[in-house]
């Protein structure tokens, strides 16, 4: 009897073990949460992220994500205070807004950039004769809320007085440029000249890019807070991030489709346009995808200096980190 007792006791010993240990296993596997705002609507312009969401990317680095759209009332502000309080994981904004908000003291750090190359350019019809800056004088020019740093910086840097330019509201639409309203816009080539040429007119477009002007564009950002406690959370996010990218450059078509399947109603034909117009400002073929420069992030910075956008000192090692990138792409990823 006391044999028999001792063997019930093992047994039952051994299936607490055992229970325990999944219950250990369950949770050690348990996804873990992010959320990502976008810095715009679901478009071919976040594609990257539908491929790592869509084909288990995030789901192989055990991260469950939720890619939140923004429409046209939600400020770059507010996102970056929705970053600070811990209400969304990472965002998606621009780099000179990174720069803006570690002057004013915001607790935020940028982890990589997906666009090398800012997608807005000055635009005006081929037949205004309109090819390059000194054009500009005399003529009325529209600019969104959001270029209007760059825009600066781009009058600063070539010494163009605002006084020569006769500035009138914008208006996403090609009625203002097509009309005679205004001479010139300044656009994202990855939306409204879109729509320019899908209506078939012929442009010229002069980059701020090619006058001195390199801005990164389309950054992500997360918390102080996020990169001190999270570090490994951090860094498997942004290691499926960047292979969604890869795949998404590689594979533009599925890319297109993946993109489809975050909004049906979008048109099939703007976005395989904005996929192959975006795919040079992303993927330069000169460095990694998402990699960051601390010459361009300090040019950037003495630029909106020049300006007085920003007024207080920076230090470039709290407005963004290589931490991540150097270890992803050390380990060949």
């Amino acid at each position: 009897m006391k044999k028999l007792l001792t063997i019930l006791v093992t047994v039952l010993l051994a299936g607490v073990v055992l229970v325990v240990a999944g219950c250990q296993k369950k949770e050690k596997y348990l996804a873990e949460k992010v959320s990502v705002q976008l810095k715009w609507i679901h478009q071919a312009q976040f594609a990257g992220f539908y491929i790592a969401e869509k084909n288990g990317f995030y789901k192989e680095e055990n991260i469950e994500v939720v890619l939140n759209p923004c429409g046209p009332d939600e400020s770059p502000d507010s996102i970056i205070e929705d970053v600070v309080s811990g209400q969304t994981t990472f965002a998606v904004i621009g780099a000179e807004m990174v720069l803006k908000a570690r002057a004013a003291g915001k607790p935020i750090i940028a982890i990589s950039v997906i666009f090398q190359r800012s997608p807005y350019v000055y635009i005006a019809l081929k037949e205004s004769k309109i090819n390059r800056p000194r054009d500009f004088e005399g003529k009325k020019i529209s600019i969104p809320d959001d270029s209007a740093i760059l825009h600066q910086m781009f009058l600063k840097k070539l010494q163009i007085q605002p006084s020569v330019l006769e500035v009138v509201p914008y208006e996403r639409d090609t009625k203002p440029l097509a009309t005679g309203l205004i001479d010139i816009s300044l656009s994202y080539r990855t939306g409204l000249v879109l729509d320019f040429e899908a209506k078939g007119y012929v442009l010229n477009m002069i980059w701020p890019n090619d006058y001195g002007i390199h801005f990164y564009a389309d950054t992500i950002i997360t918390s102080n807070a996020m990169v001190q406690q999270h570090p490994e959370l951090v860094e498997r996010f942004l290691r499926a991030t960047l292979r969604g990218w890869r795949h998404s450059i590689e594979n533009q078509q599925e890319a297109i489709d993946v993109t489809l399947q975050y909004d049906p109603t979008l048109d099939k034909s703007i976005q395989q346009r904005m996929v192959k117009a975006q795919t040079p400002l992303i993927h330069t073929g000169e460095i990694p995808i998402g990699w960051m420069d601390e010459s361009v992030w300090q040019t950037m910075y003495q630029m909106l200096l020049d300006v007085h956008v920003v007024t207080q000192p920076i230090k470039m090692e709290e407005a963004y980190t290589m931490q991540f990138l150097n270890k992803i792409y050390d380990q060949g990823q």
